[in-house]
């Protein structure tokens, strides 16, 4: 691969958010399993308290890196606030994700893999076109 071919890349959006993407998984999944596996926590608390960790990273790197405009369309409190509505249904959806597969025999941390890359398909386009949109050029 070529100077230019990576430079390219770096320059994509979508591989910027799978970049980070591919972070904030491991330092969630990594919280996840200290907590549940070697801490012994309740399911939904240590799913909830990495999630919450993961959120915050996720919200930083993906403003200051993977969206990076010089103009935003919304304020970064009101990017904030989209964020956590979003994020909270993702946490609901989450849990019931984990939960709901743990339920039907699978093991939570294969559940929460699967939780992870399903909530980051959607996410791509919400911070896309909606908290991350830059200003229209009118």
């Amino acid at each position: 691969m070529t100077r230019l071919q990576l430079d390219e890349l770096k320059q994509n959006r979508a591989v910027r958010f799978l970049t980070v993407g591919s972070l904030t998984f491991l330092c969630e999944y990594i919280v996840f399993y200290v907590l549940y596996v070697f801490l012994n926590w309740n399911l939904l608390l240590a799913n909830s308290l990495s999630f919450a960790v993961g959120l915050s990273m996720s919200f930083m790197l993906n403003r200051l890196w993977a969206f990076k405009k010089q103009d935003y369309q919304r304020k970064v409190h009101h990017q904030a606030a989209i964020y956590i509505v979003l994020a909270l249904s993702n946490l609901v959806i989450n849990n019931l994700i984990v939960t709901g597969l743990k339920a039907l025999g699978l093991d939570p941390r294969i559940g929460k893999i699967f939780a992870i890359a399903t909530i980051a398909v959607w996410n791509f386009f919400a911070y896309k076109y909606v908290i991350f949109k830059e200003k229209d050029l009118d």
